[in-house]
Order: structure tokens, then sequence, then C-alpha cells
């Protein structure tokens, strides 16, 4: 997998979880969740990429790094943008 492949997993991953509001999950789970063991390292510096970017946002504190989506418009617009697959039942 590209760089670009993993992102557009990870996103995936997480709107298909519906990881956005009130919830969120370790870095190390959406990872886990989105990408094959082989990709795991690479996807977690990714993830800083996608928190740059807007897509995702860190959230609490303490020893673990959770993230969630910004937003679920900012999700679907990054997916958009970058061909990857929307989830079903986030089709127009």
């Amino acid at each position: 997998m590209d760089d670009q492949a993993i992102r557009n997993a990870i996103v995936e991953t997480m709107l298909r979880k519906r990881v956005v509001g009130g919830h969120k999950k370790e870095v190390a789970t959406v990872v886990r969740m989105a990408v094959p063991t082989h990709e795991e390292g690479r996807a977690k510096q990714l993830v800083g990429d996608l928190v740059q970017a807007g897509v995702l946002e860190r959230y609490g504190g303490g020893h673990r790094a959770n993230v969630r989506l910004a937003s679920v418009a900012a999700a679907l617009t990054y997916l958009e943008a970058n061909d990857g697959d929307v989830p079903f039942g986030f089709r127009d």
C-alpha cells in the first residue's frame, strides 16, 4: 500500500465505525482496524499528517494517543478529493 492508500483506509475505517463527536479511539486501535499488520508502523506516522490536514483531531490527554474525525463532512471531502471509497450510507 502506498501512503495515500493507507491514509484513505484510516479515514474510511473511522467513518464506517463513526469515530466522530464524543467517540474516540486510540491511534493503535484505529491502525489495527484499518491496515494490514506489516503497514501499522507507517500508518501510525501518517495519522499525524491527517491531523495536520484537519481530517482528524487529537482528543483527550494523558498517556494515550486518542483521535477522532474532525467531522463527517471533512472526512467525506477528504475521501472524495483523494479517490477514497465512501462507506455505504454516507453517499448522496
